[in-house]
């Protein structure tokens, strides 16, 4: 049987009496005991250091630090902060105090950590401004300013509710000078008590606006009233004036152009004025010129220099003045590419015929349709001129002026003839050959003659070419002066067959080589002269010796008649002398061979084509050689002591 124990209500109540006030007691002595906690230095509360100005005295803790002192039997303790600076005003280093309190079922046991004080700032609020608005342009002033040109300064945006602050603002070019959208810098400032010193002015800006040209106006000019033609519209000013109104310190320059409408010559001719500035600062500024003067002056032409032309000396009688000009004078002064000469003109002191004439100089323009130019004066070029008389042929002097000396004119022979004149003084003539006789070896030239005053004759000599073949052949000749006026001749040359055909038979008979029947009819001639009755394809010389010169006129075919060129022989029966050379023709040295001369001291002579001596020399012995390197081509004569042979250089 169980057992209970029972209590009387009394009793019960008795009981909790008695557990309320132990615990009442336990509390006492509980509170009697609290623990005062403090911050770890190790860990402390931090909070940020800085904020910008909101108008309270709020601080932000970014870190509360760690609870030292919590016992473990009671360890349900945390712990919260709040900082508050001591004004609210911007502050470099403001001092802010932390205040801790306690949570947490464990929190009776202790007494929370008492306050700190840290230190924070507080940085001036940066406002924002909308709405400003400045004029567009202004007129330069040499200034940057533009203050003056803000039409509303703008709304401040930031401002906190309840205080008054309101913006200034300044404004300023970025350069003073003259232009279109520049920029224009508005700074701020702001004002309205003690609370301005808690914000930043909003920041610069840059808006833009023109800065136009300031007007000034251009001084009186004046011009030039004449000039010489250059070609250009340039009108010199003589003076520009004072330029007024520049603003102090702008290095501002004036200058004045003036221009005709024209560059050529003539009088009051209209000039127009044109006005402008120069200088580091003139682009800031537009002259204005408000003159209605009238400007005109004067373009006079100018006078050509020149560099001199030529005129010959001297010119055939034509009964006129005139002196041949050979080179025009050019103008050394013509400007702007103008296309203007001078034609010269030169002329003699009197038409006629003579010496120490004197030529005067002189001058003419062309292409000048504005007359812009004056031509030179007129000088004296020269004292020395001849007028000389054309050549005349006297036609009456063998065939129409031209004798021929030589009767046979063989291969390696030479031409010579005789040209007769009734007035005139040639200097030279000139050969001028057909394209057969150039085909020959013969060569066209000139040669220059000096004419011995008083003689009317000139002396004609060309060499005939060793291996010309017979025939006829055509020869222009004329005759020129010094002023290259030429007279002709035309004629025909005729060589004659090679005496290869003639042979000596014996002392006394000569003979043609007919044995191929070339030839039907002969002629034998002694020294140039016809033998009466020597019509034989041989002759025999009734003397009983060959000497001379022996030549033979035959008809080959039907052909007509033609010479075969002499051959010489020398009378053997009184003398046994002869020259040989060889090689012949010579190239370089040629060797002359004596026979039957003695080992006397010989005199030789080499004679040209022309009869001029080119060499005379002596030397002993029976042979000589010749050196021929440096000689031309042609026929030359080899004469020892009187006895002649004829050799031919290639």
């Amino acid at each position: 049987m169980t057992k209970y124990h029972h209590f009387s209500a009394s009793t019960a109540k008795k009981q909790a009496l008695a557990f309320l006030c132990m615990m009442c007691l336990v509390a006492s002595s509980l509170w009697a005991q609290s623990t005062q906690l403090t911050i770890s230095n190790d860990d402390p509360t931090q909070i940020v250091p800085t904020k910008v100005y909101d108008g309270t005295t709020s601080a932000q803790i970014s870190h509360t630090g760690a609870l030292i002192g919590i016992d473990t039997n009671h360890s349900n303790v945390v712990i919260n902060a709040h900082a508050e600076y001591i004004t609210a005003g911007v502050g470099g280093i403001k001092p802010v105090v932390v205040s801790y309190t306690l949570g947490g079922t464990d929190s009776i046991y202790y007494i929370a950590p008492q306050n700190d004080t840290l230190f924070a700032a507080i940085t001036p609020k940066q406002l924002t401004i909308t709405g400003t608005v400045i004029d567009t342009t202004k007129v330069y002033t040499g200034s940057t300013y533009a203050t003056n040109l803000i039409t509303s300064v703008g709304t401040l945006a930031g401002v906190i509710d309840g205080e008054s602050i309101s913006p200034a603002a300044v404004a300023y070019y970025e350069d003073p000078n003259v232009g279109n959208e520049k920029n224009v810098i508005v700074s701020y400032t702001l004002y309205g008590g003690n609370d301005v010193n808690n914000y930043i002015a909003p920041a610069s800006i840059v808006l833009t606006a023109d800065i136009t040209p300031l007007q000034i106006y251009a001084p009186m000019v004046i011009i030039q009233s004449n000039k010489i033609y250059d070609g250009t519209i340039i009108c010199n000013i003589a003076t520009t004036g004072e330029l007024l109104g520049v603003v102090t310190g702008d290095t501002v320059n004036y200058r004045a152009t003036a221009s005709f409408s024209d560059p050529n010559v003539g009088n009051n001719k209209p000039v127009n004025v044109y006005s402008y500035l120069y200088g580091p600062q003139s682009r800031n500024y537009n002259v204005v010129d408000t003159s209605t003067h009238v400007y005109t002056s004067n373009i006079h032409p100018l006078k050509l220099t020149y560099e001199s032309g030529v005129v010959q000396l001297v010119k055939e009688y034509d009964g006129t003045t005139d002196a041949i000009v050979l080179v025009d004078a050019t103008p050394t002064n013509v400007v702007n590419n103008d296309n203007v000469t001078l034609v010269s003109r030169a002329y003699y002191d009197t038409p006629d015929a003579g010496d120490n004439k004197t030529i005067t100089f002189g001058f003419q323009i062309a292409n000048d349709p504005n007359n812009n130019y004056l031509a030179p004066d007129s000088y004296v070029y020269s004292n020395a001129g001849r007028i000389i008389l054309p050549t005349i042929i006297d036609t009456t002097f063998g065939n129409h002026g031209l004798l021929i000396a030589t009767s046979h004119l063989c291969p390696g022979s030479q031409f010579n003839g005789t040209f007769a004149i009734t007035q005139g003084t040639p200097t030279y003539y000139t050969l001028s050959f057909d394209e057969n006789a150039i085909a020959q070896g013969f060569q066209n030239g000139t040669t220059f003659i000096n004419l011995p005053e008083g003689s009317n004759t000139v002396n004609i000599t060309f060499d005939i070419p060793v291996n010309c073949a017979p025939g006829s052949y055509a020869l222009r000749i004329a005759i020129g002066n010094e002023v290259l006026k030429e007279v002709y001749f035309n004629t025909i040359i005729r060589i004659s067959l090679s005496n290869q055909y003639l042979v000596r038979v014996f002392d006394d008979v000569v003979s043609i080589d007919n044995r191929e029947n070339l030839f039907n009819t002969f002629q034998w001639y002694l020294n140039d002269n016809p033998i009466e009755g020597a019509t034989k394809p041989y002759y025999q010389d009734p003397r009983g010796y060959l000497d001379g010169s022996y030549s033979l006129l035959v008809n080959k075919g039907t052909a007509s008649e033609q010479f075969i060129c002499p051959i010489t022989f020398i009378n053997d029966s009184t003398t046994t002398k002869s020259i040989v050379t060889f090689p012949n023709p010579v190239v370089n040295t040629a060797t002359v061979k004596l026979n039957g001369f003695g080992s006397e001291e010989h005199l030789l002579t080499v004679y040209n084509s022309y009869g001029a001596a080119v060499v005379r020399t002596t030397f002993n012995g029976q042979e000589y050689v010749i050196d021929m390197t440096n000689m031309p081509q042609g026929t030359y004569m080899i004469n020892v002591d009187g006895f002649t042979a004829k050799t031919v250089k290639l």
